[in-house]
């Protein structure tokens, strides 16, 4: 294993911004290179976490033999945020996963993002961690562009149960996944739950779907269970579920449950008076896939997002 500094910015008022890189040195000079990113906002724990555990599995759990590609991780890009708690980079507000491809005599954050990207250009495949924006609770999916440049047959060796392939908007130009894709490297961004305690369990299938997915690609030769044959899905086969009063939000059934039409999912209960005063019923059947993570919910917020069947 190779640490490798990435970028280093001084600071006037605390210690330097140094990102590093774990560098895996493959066997074969002709087999496919990931390069694996991490936390890109300062609430993004279970992306940190799984980066990190990839560091780990690495450096500690296979031979160096059956690394056949080479592999670089980067777990972290933002530490300021992730060392105050705050989503985007705390001296401007800024989303780093906006900033792409960067520009070096830009603003800090195109900075940090044209160093970032020099050093993960080149890479064969490129895997993205990402957190939900929304307070929401899902499994953990595949999120892939419709650009053009996408490979949606390599996504399904993941083995994830669900590829979201999502239309681009305009802002999405600027995103990690788009320019990588732009610039010859096959990238998947795979979206982890919101929750800010690390939840192991789905820790452990997002490792064990990128160790699939290196595996079948002949980056690494390390075997594990199939895993699922992954449905791909787009916004016409999603329904919406909104809260239409606010209260305390009490779900009767989880991410990957399957449910039928008009079942009874979730409720709300009146904050001050303890009452049910309205009954989620699922409009379809299907599968849910995400759902509102917050005990206290809004009127038009997004309760329950449910992937439709037949």
């Amino acid at each position: 294993m190779e640490k490798i500094e990435i970028l280093r910015i001084e600071s006037l008022s605390r210690a330097p911004l140094v990102i590093e890189g774990y560098f895996f040195k493959g066997t074969n000079p002709k087999a496919p290179k990931v390069a694996i990113i991490g936390a890109m906002e300062g609430d993004s724990i279970l992306p940190l976490y799984c980066a990190s555990k990839m560091v780990d599995f690495f450096k500690n759990k296979i031979d160096k033999e059956k690394i056949k590609g080479d592999v670089l991780i980067i777990p972290s890009i933002n530490h300021y945020a992730l060392n105050i708690g705050k989503r985007f980079w705390p001296l401007d507000n800024t989303d780093l996963n906006m900033m792409f491809p960067g520009y070096e005599l830009g603003e800090t954050t195109q900075r940090i993002a044209k160093k970032v990207f020099d050093a993960i250009s080149g890479y064969d495949y490129g895997i993205i961690l990402e957190r939900r924006p929304d307070p929401a609770t899902c499994l953990p999916y595949i999120k892939l562009y419709k650009s053009g440049y996408e490979d949606l047959v390599a996504a399904k060796k993941f083995g994830f149960k669900m590829i979201h392939h999502r239309t681009m908007k305009s802002i999405d130009t600027v995103t990690l996944q788009y320019n990588w894709q732009l610039w010859g490297t096959k990238a998947f961004s795979i979206i982890c739950p919101s929750d800010n305690l690390v939840d192991k369990k789905s820790a452990s299938q997002i490792n064990q779907a990128m160790i699939r997915f290196m595996d079948k690609n002949k980056i690494i030769d390390y075997h594990i269970f199939a895993g699922y044959e992954s449905t791909v899905i787009d916004r016409n086969s999603i329904n919406v579920v909104k809260s239409p009063r606010s209260g305390i939000f009490i779900p009767k059934e989880l991410p990957g449950n399957y449910v039928s039409k008009d079942q009874i999912i979730g409720e709300i209960v009146h904050s001050l008076e303890g009452e049910v005063i309205h009954q989620f019923l699922a409009p379809c059947n299907g599968m849910i896939t995400c759902s509102y993570s917050y005990s206290l919910i809004y009127e038009h917020a997004v309760a329950f997002r449910i992937a439709k069947i037949g």
